[in-house]
């Protein structure tokens, strides 16, 4: 049985949203700030960390603007100050390097932060009503592979 599963926004009401203003109102239904405290270094040493609540906001809002590697999503952020300032930037320091955006995301993988923010965002949504949890769908994609004949 194949189900489609309903827009939080229609296509024109997404229209009718201010581009600049999409990713302001993306943003303010988030609560990152517990897994961007799960992501802080405890040591005192090294350079001034960078706000990791932005680098959370920029790996969510890359695959949603196309951006499917870092290198991209660090010349958007360099070029793009609006973008910048939406995930939560300061605009007076450089973007994170490509080195950063990788070392947080190992640390979002290894510390099962992903998984932990999907389960919480599913579960608001069922708390707001949004979505009611009595269907499961799964993403079927094909991926080509080496086969054996």
């Amino acid at each position: 049985m194949y189900l489609l599963q309903k827009s939080l926004f229609s296509f024109e009401e997404w229209l009718e949203i201010e581009p600049s203003e999409r990713w302001e109102l993306f943003f303010s239904a988030l609560d990152l700030q517990p897994y961007a405290a799960k992501l802080r270094n405890s040591s005192p040493q090294g350079a001034k960390p960078i706000n990791r609540e932005a680098i959370l906001r920029a790996l969510l809002a890359a695959p949603l603007e196309g951006i499917s590697t870092f290198s991209r999503l660090h010349k958007r952020l360099r070029t793009d100050l609006q973008f910048r300032y939406q995930c939560g930037f300061r605009l007076d320091e450089p973007a994170p390097s490509i080195a950063t955006f990788s070392r947080v995301f190992m640390t979002v993988v290894d510390r099962g932060l992903a998984k932990e923010l999907f389960i919480d965002l599913v579960s608001q949504c069922k708390e707001s009503g949004i979505v009611d949890g009595s269907h499961i769908a799964i993403d079927s994609t094909a991926i080509g592979a080496y086969e054996l004949s």
